[in-house]
């Protein structure tokens, strides 16, 4: 009996030695911490953040440096004298296309905010303007958002767009630029809505449609509201196949699935401004409304948008045709993208026309051009041609043709 019980004793204790090693290592393995994500990084920026994600900061920038050379032949129309014909004029130009520090962050992982400091020059001159402005979006819901401070009123898809993400150095001449110019064109403003201080609301219904409303103060968010009037801006967007396109003109992502998104928007603009080229007259309101479309799939993209617009003026001007203080315009312009090897090298063309109320009042543009993503889209070099014909019968301006050869290289942090 004793040396049963001394056996089981001996057993009993052998495995519970062979069991706690066993036991210390399942202990171990479970006590493991798991891998912590950093709290600081680079991540297309230098960011920090709280360990629940719910304060974040990030500072990023981008500096673009553009070279164009241009050769301008035309007729010339000097006020009250004879149409002569001026010898061609060729011009070379560097400039500082933009310079920008931004910063941005989330609070309480609710609210999203952004400040920018940059230096840019206009898109056809070089004439150096510093801004800085912000805003705050308050994520409701995860398919409803408020964004307060320099918003861009909705309307078209290319002031949605990035100039980041452009498929040309600059969009076609329908367009108004993210600097806030409108002087592509002679004779009357580009089409699009302005960057102001205002109000914007951003929503989705399901995954096929997407709504922007907005209000702004409709004059220059450097200087108060002088003429207290409001400009109001609203866009709808069907997502065709379900998968929205985003707000990129090239299609880099490489969109393994076909998108296809149809977009329609309305404008109203409280000017109250001397006009430009007759400034007795009074420009009173204007109101453009726009539809447009864009296509991804597998590298390639395909963007297009149609504009028409009622300018409102005092009195008649030598533009007004039809004699009831109207003025209306339609144009439109169409770009599309293709990577010959996917995420480096991409061909672009575009096409872009506006049609003018008035005599030998319109412009045009054709051209296209080459990207080299040299780092993804942090580092890139483009180069592009472009052929634009202005036509403007204002005494003093030129019927022009201006072949543009542009090239800009940018980082992007």
């Amino acid at each position: 009996m004793k040396r049963h019980l001394l056996f089981s004793w001996v057993l009993v204790v052998s495995l519970m030695l062979v069991g706690i090693p066993a036991s210390a290592n399942g202990q171990d393995a479970q006590a493991e911490p798991e891998e912590e994500k950093p709290l600081a990084g680079w991540d297309n920026g230098f960011y920090i953040k709280s360990k629940d994600d719910q304060f974040k900061m990030k500072i990023n920038g981008r500096v673009q440096t553009k070279f164009e050379t241009q050769k301008i032949s035309g007729l010339q129309k000097p006020a009250g004298g004879r149409a002569t014909l001026p010898a061609d004029t060729f011009s070379d130009s560097f400039s500082l296309r933009r310079g920008r520090i931004q910063t941005m962050g989330t609070l309480f992982g609710k609210v999203d905010w952004v400040t920018i400091l940059t230096a840019t020059t206009r898109s056809t001159t070089a004439d150096p303007r510093i801004d800085f402005w912000g805003w705050a979006t308050y994520n409701v819901a995860p398919s409803f958002m408020i964004t307060t401070g320099v918003i861009q009123l909705p309307m078209d898809r290319m002031g949605e767009n990035s100039s980041a993400w452009l498929l040309t150095i600059e969009p076609g001449l329908t367009a108004t630029q993210s600097d806030g110019v409108k002087d592509l064109t002679i004779a009357r403003d580009s089409f699009g809505l302005p960057l102001d201080l205002g109000l914007r609301i951003d929503g989705d219904v399901g995954k096929y449609f997407s709504y922007a409303l907005g209000a702004s103060n409709g004059g220059s968010f450097r200087n108060l509201n002088a003429n207290n009037e409001l400009s109001y801006g609203g866009r709808l967007q069907f997502n065709v196949l379900g998968d929205a396109v985003p707000f990129k003109e090239t299609d880099f992502d490489w969109s393994e699935k076909p998108r296809l998104s149809i977009g329609a928007g309305t404008g109203w603009e409280d000017h109250d401004a001397a006009d430009e080229n007759t400034p007795a007259v009074t420009r009173r309101w204007s109101w453009s409304s726009s539809g447009d479309l864009a296509f991804r799939w597998r590298g390639f993209s395909l963007n297009s948008e149609a504009y028409y617009r009622i300018l409102k003026l005092s009195a008649s001007t030598v533009e007004d045709t039809n004699a009831d203080r109207k003025l209306k315009d339609i144009g439109y312009y169409a770009s599309a993208g293709y990577y010959v090897i996917p995420h480096k090298l991409e061909l672009s063309l575009l096409a872009s026309q506006i049609f003018r109320e008035g005599p030998d009042n319109n412009g045009n543009e054709f051209g296209g051009g080459i990207n080299w993503y040299i780092h993804k889209n942090n580092v890139k070099f483009q180069l592009d041609y472009t052929n634009v014909l202005d036509y403007d019968d204002v005494a003093g301006l030129n019927n022009a043709t201006y072949h543009r050869v542009r090239a800009m290289f940018s980082t992007f942090l």
